[in-house]
């Protein structure tokens, strides 16, 4: 156990947190939730979760117990958990069908799971429906807001941020093409940053940076410029300066409402 457990103040203020071990169910092991009072916890079930302090005491104090701990994503959060399962190699590098959302996400919290194999992704945003088990590459990919949790570990990938930035945009697109790739095997999202955002996507692309960026409390005149660059630069096909300026206007509506 780490004796310095560190998560993000986001997570850590919020009381939805559980134990966790290892258990035998069906000739496999899964990873069970647990209360804190000893019993196995309900991801639907408030009163089976608790404050982030007392879980961590409760592991403190009981090691051989249980093997860490989770957090519940509910309704009444602002949080989306993104799942990458085994995009890690054995040596820990990044396999290239998941670049492109870590690259996408890379100002968010990322951490290690529990294997070492995959990436656990934590987000602002809202889904239409939970999302399980879609086969991408030789990994697979999951997303949740409500009704499930998430292992924590702490363990942070190559210096991701302690903050949970605001990704509804992006929420939203990967949810969508991950509903219209379940036979397919190519990422369907691509990197910012060495390579070209295709024709379609772009737009949402936008969006997403500008709110990072006001959410950052960045000045218009700054997101437009970085806006502009990204628009002329690594889009397809780069729209009309003048919609980008739109749309760096039509942002500060978001900020007034978020």
């Amino acid at each position: 156990m780490n004796p310095d457990f560190v998560v993000p103040d986001d997570l850590a203020e919020r009381d939805q947190w559980v134990l966790w071990r290892l258990e035998k169910s069906n000739g496999r092991e899964a990873k069970v939730p647990y209360s804190v009072l000893g019993h196995r916890a309900s991801s639907t079930n408030p009163s089976d979760w608790c404050v982030f302090e007392k879980a961590l005491a409760e592991w403190q104090l009981h090691p051989e117990r249980y093997t860490g701990l989770g957090f519940v994503l509910c309704k009444e959060d602002p949080f989306v958990g993104i799942d990458l399962d085994d995009c890690l190699t054995a040596d820990g590098v990044l396999k290239p069908w998941a670049s492109g959302i870590v690259d996408r996400l890379s100002d968010t919290y990322i951490e290690i799971s529990p294997s070492g194999c995959g990436l656990k992704s934590w987000v602002k945003g809202h889904l239409p429906a939970n999302v399980s088990g879609v086969r991408i590459g030789d990994g697979q990919i999951e997303m949740y807001d409500h009704s499930r949790y998430f292992t924590v570990t702490g363990r942070v990938f190559q210096g991701a941020p302690q903050e949970i930035e605001d990704h509804a945009a992006d929420v939203i697109l990967l949810y969508e093409r991950l509903l219209q790739s379940k036979s397919k095997t190519s990422w369907p999202l691509q990197p910012l940053q060495g390579g070209r955002i295709p024709y379609g996507q772009q737009h949402n692309t936008l969006v997403s940076i500008a709110g990072t960026l006001r959410a950052r409390r960045v000045c218009d005149e700054a997101i437009e410029a970085c806006l502009q660059i990204v628009n002329e630069r690594q889009c397809e096909r780069p729209g009309p300066r003048v919609h980008v300026s739109q749309l760096v206007r039509s942002s500060r509506r978001w900020g007034a409402t978020a």
